[in-house]
């Protein structure tokens, strides 16, 4: 069962964030004797993903000088809870395809339940998978559970560490009559700062811990953007066999140009957009009141409500008092730093204060990033 460990779930507001790139080039592939050699390959994205649910399908294709080939495509759906909550439930599901010269192809499905718990700098989730993959007439159910985190290393996001543990049985091997059952640990780190996205990856799983069994893995990959809508691509590794996809275990070194959109590129962190109630309205400012309080201050004042919510509201919407000259207030211990922040007025969308960058997840939603003195 494929499992990622990268996928993280905030409190966000704004609207969906759409990907859409092609990339093209060549690679050494090792799938199997069947395809063991330099291939072009071409594959692709579309994704949309908005605060409470996503879609993604992707698809990627290599072929030989001798006419052998490689395919696999993946569609998936996903549905959230709330961006409110700071506990967030996750609900999925999964289809795909492989295909390779001389096999017949395999086709899987997956369902997927998941439980997010996020905070400022950092998160956790726990969940459980089950479907099926039917390759050669021969149907072998798929059962997964695996939990992990993430942490972000620096207010921004812009280098982040995680990793998750996974347990996964396959059921009989149809060839052996064996069972295939398994352990995974994963990590990865990535990096994004201006045209430029790095990801390093690695894991180890344990077949079988009685006998001592185990694979290893690592890839790595860099992104380069040197034109609106162009990336230089560079990609490496080992990856191991996905038995939910009926993939086997393929090492390959990749070179491609990207070509499309993508919400990561060139940077993740830009100028707010004025796209809240009043043009010029909705500055938020922070001032030192008594003690170690701090007063929240945000200028709406034709708003009849305002409501905040923070990673220092631990995501729970909080109503804000209007002060005499219509100006709405609140006043919170909230420790120094940057932290990530949206408003929202008369019960509208949450938005991005006008006068603060804003930061895009995975999930597109989009905060502001407030620096408390």
């Amino acid at each position: 069962m494929a499992i990622a460990v990268r996928g993280r779930c905030q409190a966000t507001g704004g609207g969906g964030v759409g990907d859409a790139f092609l990339d093209l080039g060549g690679a050494f592939l090792s799938q199997s004797s069947t395809l063991s050699n330099g291939v072009l390959t071409a594959a692709g994205q579309l994704r949309y993903t908005a605060p409470q649910y996503a879609f993604t399908l992707n698809g990627i294709a290599a072929r030989t000088p001798n006419d052998l080939y490689s395919g696999q495509g993946v569609a998936s759906a996903a549905r959230y809870a709330p961006p409110s909550q700071r506990l967030r439930w996750e609900l999925g599901a999964t289809a795909s395809a492989f295909g390779l010269s001389n096999a017949a192809p395999s086709l899987g499905w997956q369902l997927l339940a998941r439980e997010h718990l996020a905070g400022a700098l950092g998160g956790v989730f726990v969940g459980a998978a089950g479907g099926a993959v039917v390759q050669s007439n021969d149907t072998r159910r798929v059962l997964n559970a695996h939990t992990g985190g993430y942490l972000f290393l620096d207010p921004l996001g812009r280098d982040e560490l995680s990793a998750a543990l996974a347990y996964t049985d396959a059921g009989l091997r149809p060839d052996t009559g064996l069972l295939i059952r398994y352990g995974d640990a994963i990590g990865y780190w990535s990096h994004r700062d201006g045209p430029v996205e790095l990801l390093v990856g690695g894991g180890l799983r344990a077949i079988s811990i009685s006998r001592s069994q185990y694979q290893s893995w690592g890839s790595a990959s860099v992104v380069l953007w040197f034109a609106p809508g162009a990336a230089l691509v560079l990609a490496g590794g080992r990856a191991l066999q996905d038995v939910s996809r009926g993939v086997p275990t393929t090492r390959y070194l990749s070179a491609a140009i990207r070509l499309g959109r993508s919400s990561a590129a060139p940077a993740i962190v830009t100028r707010a957009a004025r796209d809240g109630p009043e043009v010029d309205g909705g500055r938020i400012e922070v001032n030192v009141g008594s003690d170690s309080l701090r007063i929240v201050t945000v200028r709406l004042r034709s708003a009849k409500s305002v409501e905040l919510m923070a990673d220092f509201t631990d995501w729970e919407p909080v109503s804000m008092s209007q002060a005499p000259n219509g100006d709405w207030t609140l006043e919170r211990s909230i420790p120094p730093g940057t932290h990530r922040v949206a408003i929202r007025a008369d019960g509208g969308a949450w938005v991005v204060p006008p006068n603060l960058p804003r930061v895009s997840d995975e999930f597109g939603g989009v905060v502001g990033l407030l620096i408390v003195p």
